[in-house]
């Protein structure tokens, strides 16, 4: 097929009626919009009342996320990992991002700490991405540079951060 014969199909199909003819309205009917049986849409809402909503819902997770990271701060702590600062993102979905500095602990030590964070699963996560980040940067080394601290960004998509800096 040519390209007049393609064009020429594309026009006879924008012409021919796809589907089914729209429905019709009860004869007199006072909003010629609505289609019998049908209910009316709902009122508009307003961009600024959802973002509010978005906002107050995402401030109440984000203090529930606090809460259950202060909870397992004394573990974490017993488990060599000191909190050295923490920062909170405000966003459409907003992050807990704390900062940890690393003292290595003995296995029995790390062991009561995860018997003491047995009923707070955000800080059974976060001991675990911190055991096993310690792991990883133990692994890395770059001349010049040493290790400086471990930050983990609790989000939507949490993640892991191992900072480094120069010597």
């Amino acid at each position: 097929m040519d390209l007049k014969g393609f064009v020429d199909k594309a026009k006879q199909a924008m012409n021919t009626p796809a589907g089914p003819s729209p429905p019709q309205t009860e004869a007199g009917a006072e909003n010629p919009l609505v289609v019998t049986g049908d209910t009316p849409p709902p009122a508009p809402v307003s961009l600024s009342s959802k973002l509010t909503e978005l906002s107050n819902l995402g401030g109440e997770k984000l203090q529930e996320l606090v809460n259950s990271f202060q909870q397992a701060q004394p573990a974490l702590v017993y488990a060599g990992y000191e909190l050295t600062e923490f920062e909170i993102e405000l966003g459409v979905t907003p992050k807990l991002i704390p900062h940890f500095r690393h003292a290595p602990r003995s296995a029995e030590d790390i062991g009561t700490a995860k018997e003491m964070l047995q009923n707070n699963k955000l800080g059974q996560m976060m001991l675990g991405a911190l055991l096993k980040a310690g792991e990883v940067h133990k692994q890395i080394n770059v001349n010049g540079f040493g290790f400086s601290h471990i930050e983990i960004e609790l989000g939507l998509i949490p993640s892991i951060r191992l900072q480094y800096k120069k010597d």
